[in-house]
Order: structure tokens, then C-alpha cells, then sequence
């Protein structure tokens, strides 16, 4: 357990203080120590997650079970900051940005990037953006691995693959307009 960390799209909170919840995977640490401070500042700071300095007592407001009294992306950003803080040999994502609007997850993306270079990364994509953070891609169909390759390599040579692609930025597309169309209401 100590050596792999998971975010998912459903994002799995306790009714524990921000701070308790981003560093239950390190044990190790005293939460108020400095170190503490330090790792949980950075792993909030991958994840993107300046929202809770805003919450009533900051990193120290209790969060309610499940995480409820947060939206979806406020959530999977806590769990996703969790997931980094246990500085994990193997990371598993399952499409932990999923509830994130663009531009955040653009943020998120790039400074996961810095993560990954040092951390075997597990991920599971709906969108294209997050498929381009991996090093090696694998294409399933049916339930079965049919090509693997890095992200170029396969929208050069597999047709499947491009129709993957192109279907998920199509619905990510469609998910901005209809944001956009609720956010002019």
C-alpha cells in the first residue's frame, strides 16, 4: 500500500480536515510539522487546489463524508493532491480530472507532467489531453490490448485510434458548449 497511490473520477473524501484527508497517505509525517506543511502545500499546489485557503478554516475545515459540501472537480483535485503527497512509486489515475473545467486542467496536466517523470503512472483516459500525459498508450477494444505505442505513433498508424480520439475531443467539445451555454443563462 505504500508504494502505490490512486485518484479517481469519483473521488473518495473523508470527514476529516483538508489537511488530514491530502496526507492520509504518509503516516509518517506529523501533519503540523513543517515537512508536513511543505508536502501538503505542494501536493495542493500540483493539484491546483488554492480553493481550500479559501474555505472557512482553510486547510483545517473539517470536510463533510464523501466530501459533499465540495463540487465535483474541487473534490477529485483534493483526492488527486492526496494521491501525490504519498509520493507513490506507482500512481494510478483513473480519469481524475474528468470534472475540471479546461483551463484547470491544463494546470493540473502540466505540473502532473513533473510528477510523472519520476513516478510509474497508471491511466485511465476520457480525454484526449490526459491520454497526451503518458509515455506509452494502450488501445483497447473489445477488452482486449489491439495496439501500443506513444500518442503520435498510434494516431499515425491506427485507425481505431484516431476514431478514439477524435470522439473524445468531440464530447469534450460538446461538454465546453454546453458549459458555456449554462454559464450565459
Amino acid at each position: 500500500r505504500r508504494h502505490i497511490a490512486m485518484a479517481f473520477e469519483d473521488a473518495t473524501l473523508f470527514s476529516a480536515s483538508v489537511r488530514v484527508n491530502v496526507l492520509l497517505g504518509r503516516p509518517e509525517l506529523d501533519p503540523h510539522s513543517e515537512k508536513g506543511e511543505r508536502v501538503m502545500r505542494e501536493a495542493l499546489q500540483i493539484a491546483q487546489a488554492s480553493f481550500v485557503d479559501d474555505l472557512p478554516l482553510g486547510v483545517e475545515t473539517v470536510i463533510g463524508e464523501e466530501g459533499m459540501s465540495l463540487s465535483g472537480g474541487q473534490r477529485q483535485r483534493l483526492a488527486l493532491a492526496r494521491a501525490v503527497a504519498a509520493a507513490p512509486a506507482v500512481l494510478v489515475l483513473d480519469d481524475p480530472l474528468s470534472a475540471l473545467d479546461v483551463d484547470t486542467e491544463a494546470l493540473v496536466e502540466a505540473a502532473l507532467r513533473e510528477v510523472l517523470a519520476s513516478t510509474t503512472a497508471l491511466i485511465v483516459a476520457h480525454r484526449a489531453s490526459t491520454v497526451a500525459l503518458a509515455d506509452r498508450v494502450a488501445l483497447l477494444e473489445e477488452g482486449r490490448i489491439t495496439d501500443v505505442g506513444t500518442h503520435s505513433e498510434l494516431m499515425a498508424r491506427n485507425e481505431h485510434y484516431r476514431h478514439v480520439i477524435s470522439s473524445l475531443e468531440e464530447k469534450g467539445a460538446v461538454a465546453e458548449q454546453t458549459t458555456e451555454m449554462e454559464v450565459k443563462r
